[in-house]
């Protein structure tokens, strides 16, 4: 974990440095172009199809082969599809989504003619019977036509280089697919078990496509035929082939014990810069597996194709790259994890595929550019606060520009994640996220913002209801309003909130505040937790603060923020802190003025979100005397525990101190260990410190799943472990009150 922290702490590379960059390939290129030129294809395509899938939804496909026949020189297509599915209802007919402009001849079950019928973009196949639930067949679908012209997407044909050499490739996000081949062009039904595609083209051109070459076979009238094989679950707009002249050439990169293909096809004009180009691909894909766990094709190869619209797309396992600019490499390899392995379930959720790419471009650039941080952070987060409103959730998904927003779907998506970061923790996040892309019901399948939710919400323990109803289907942003003073060593400081739209009155977030000596010899970073706008805050910060700021490392989506520095404090802090007595937490704190003081409150919360009041002392009034202050809490609890304490005035103000964290319920297992390991029939759980008490525990595999749990077990004795079969196992420890208390990884032989 401790590599991944390191990574986290660098910061985001600026959009001026990728646009200065001696290391883009095309000087032309910029950060946002990717979502703007993403808008702009997706909008023709909109504006040319359909913006709904009208397959029916009476089958399951399992596997796709796709037999086409192009010549990049003539726009036509002729083919053959294949699919192999399952009935989920009953029924005497299924539909595919297919241009109308693309006649069928032909539907062929088992060699069999089939009847069949076009209307507008739909495909109905009737049987000769009805069919059961559970019936798995295929049927093949043969046809071809000139593909319906869709701007800069869907399927192309043009030329590149000089003199003009033809090329065809295709482009189909978000409902392109259609437009050339009969799929289910939705976003509820990948083709499980992958797709074969055979391509015959003049054999004086290579063809690339999704997947492994399987084969180059020579055939009769100059012909190729090129065939590649997927076998991982696919949506088919990620389907894609290209033919053309192009330069093959080969690279390689470790990503745990396995030696990937890194295979480009260029154009023979580029090939200079996409070899010079590849190493930060290959960097990248180390990087994202370190993070967010193995490249999801590992098995088969990643690519770069290159073509001629200018920026990419992410076809599974082999993008379609314009050129090598680093953050458009980056972007569309992230892609590869969010929006391959998991694809959004809907396009109002755009943003987990989006967000996601857009922030590990982000995390590479910060990786290897920290130079620039706080620049790029304070221009992409300008950037997103340019307008009063809109939010991360998509609310109109017939209009194109609403999904591909590159400040809200690409951008804002990227700053939700980053505040995320900030609330729960790298550590927390990024198993959250890992959590999420090996998630069993999700991993090759669809996912919605609730599934992201929750797998946060598992690995924190907080309700993050809130944050999402803020952050993701809220709008605007909140300006911060903080007026501060000082009397000797502590600050006091108050926070006045306003919002830029009245769909949320307030934003709840822990609000980083910068505090610096008169010179920035010393400076301390102090949290405010903002729960409520007004609210009072004492901290000791152990020097005479002369300035401050607000979020000084640009986590927060935030604007127009004002500091105001106002009268001394009317109570000064000495310390603040929590200590252990056996199982109980005890809290202290001292002071050295008491100005208009009135009385203490001790606050406890189990998720520092939710506080409870437990204590409540008097303050020695109007005294300039050291004071000292405790408070024991008896019914601490095994796992973290939150305290902070309120001052309050005499004229009703309330300040409260910073958060105070205590484990001391907890005090019971620090000493545990476990014997014997690798264990073969029985775990000896033993307590150094002698203390025996009930706690109960669980056994999780490898992947996360719970294979066993047993109830009232003592601190010490034998835990069974012969029904395991052999692997790596982690047992968690629990109290009677279902806290977490601790962990052990252990091998089963």
């Amino acid at each position: 974990m401790r590599a991944i922290l390191l990574v986290f702490n660098l910061l985001i590379y600026s959009y001026v440095y990728a646009q200065k960059d001696a290391h883009l390939v095309n000087s032309d290129f910029s950060t946002d172009s990717i979502s703007a030129m993403e808008q702009s294809r997706h909008s023709k395509l909109f504006s040319a199809r359909s913006t709904a899938a009208l397959a029916s939804t009476n089958f399951d496909v399992k596997y796709y082969r796709g037999e086409w026949e192009v010549d990049p020189a003539i726009n036509y297509i002729k083919g053959k599809l294949t699919a192999y599915y399952v009935m989920t209802e009953a029924g005497n007919s299924i539909s595919f989504d297919l241009s109308g402009a693309l006649s069928v001849s032909q539907v062929l079950q088992r060699n069999t003619p089939l009847v069949k019928s076009q209307t507008g973009d739909v495909l109905q196949i009737t049987f000769p019977a009805n069919v059961a639930v559970g019936t798995l067949d295929s049927v093949s679908i043969i046809y071809e036509g000139v593909p319906v012209s869709s701007g800069n997407g869907s399927f192309i044909k043009t030329t590149h280089g000089s003199p003009a050499v033809p090329v065809i490739w295709t482009l189909s996000e978000p409902f392109g697919s259609k437009d050339w081949w009969p799929c289910k062009n939705g976003l509820d039904d990948k083709a499980d078990d992958g797709i074969d595609i055979f391509i015959t083209h003049p054999n004086i051109y290579k063809a690339a496509a999704n997947g492994v070459q399987k084969s180059e076979t020579p055939i009769a009238g100059n012909k190729t035929v090129t065939h590649w094989k997927h076998q991982y679950a696919i949506a088919s707009y990620l389907v894609c082939f290209a033919v053309t002249n192009y330069t093959v050439f080969n690279n390689s990169v470790t990503i745990g014990s396995v030696n990937l293909p890194m295979q480009t096809h260029c154009y023979p004009e580029s090939l200079t810069a996409f070899q010079n180009g590849t190493q930060n691909t290959l960097d990248g894909l180390q990087l994202f597996s370190n993070l967010f766990g193995t490249y999801p094709f590992i098995t088969e190869k990643y690519g770069h194709v290159q073509f001629g619209w200018n920026g990419g797309m992410e076809h599974q396992t082999s993008s379609f790259m314009f050129n090598l600019s680093e953050t458009l490499v980056m972007h569309e390899l992230a892609h590869q994890w969010f929006g391959n392995k998991i694809t959004c379930g809907s396009w109002e959720d755009i943003w987990l595929n989006e967000g996601f790419a857009t922030h590990l471009a982000s995390i590479y650039m910060e990786n290897k550019y920290p130079a620039t941080t706080k620049t790029t952070r304070a221009s992409e987060i300008n950037f997103i606060t340019g307008t009063p409103g809109g939010s991360v959730k998509v609310d109109d998904v017939t209009n194109v520009s609403r999904i591909f927003s590159n400040r809200y779907s690409y951008y804002k998506g990227s700053h939700l994640l980053y505040m995320l970061r900030w609330i729960l923790s790298d550590a927390v996040f990024f198993t959250a996220v890992r959590n999420y892309l090996d998630d069993p019901a999700l991993a090759f399948n669809f996912a919605k913002t609730q599934h992201l939710k929750a797998h946060l919400e598992s690995a924190s323990g907080k309700d993050l209801t809130y944050f999402f109803d803020q952050w993701y289907s809220g709008q605007g942003y909140p300006s911060y309003q903080l007026e501060w003073s000082t009397v000797g060593n502590s600050a006091r400081f108050k926070l006045n909130q306003t919002t830029s739209h009245a769909s949320v009155g307030f934003f709840q977030l822990p609000v980083p505040l910068l505090f610096k000596n008169e010179g920035g010899t010393q400076q301390k970073l102090v949290v405010a937790n903002n729960t409520s706008s007004g609210q009072s805050f004492i901290e000791d910060l152990g020097f005479i603060a002369e300035s401050v700021e607000i979020d000084p490392d640009f986590w927060l989506i935030t604007r127009n923020n004002s500091i105001v520095r106002g009268d001394p404090l009317p109570v000064v802090f000495t310390y603040t802190k929590v200590g252990c007595v056996g199982e109980a937490a005890q809290i202290s704190w001292g002071t050295t003025s008491e100005k208009n003081a009135s009385h203490f409150e001790v606050e406890k919360s189990s998720d520092a979100i939710r506080w409870s009041l437990i204590a409540s002392l008097d303050a020695a009034g109007n005294s300039t005397e050291i004071r000292n202050y405790s408070f024991t809490d008896q019914s601490a609890s095994s796992g973290k525990t939150y305290y902070r304490i309120a001052e309050h005035d005499l004229d009703g103000t309330v300040m409260y101190t910073r958060v105070l964290q205590s484990n001391c319920g907890s005090e019971l297992v620090n000493n545990l260990f476990i014997t014997p390991n690798p264990a073969y029939t029985n775990l000896e759980l033993h307590n150094a410190n002698g203390i025996v008490k009930p706690i109960s525990y669980r056994i999780f595999d490898i992947l996360g799943r719970k294979v066993f749990e047993g109830k009232r077990l003592q601190t010490q004795g034998s835990i069974p472990v012969a029904g395991l079969t052999s692997g790596l196992y982690i047992l968690q420890l629990e109290t009677g009150k279902g806290d977490v208390s601790r962990s052990f990884r252990f091998v089963k032989n």
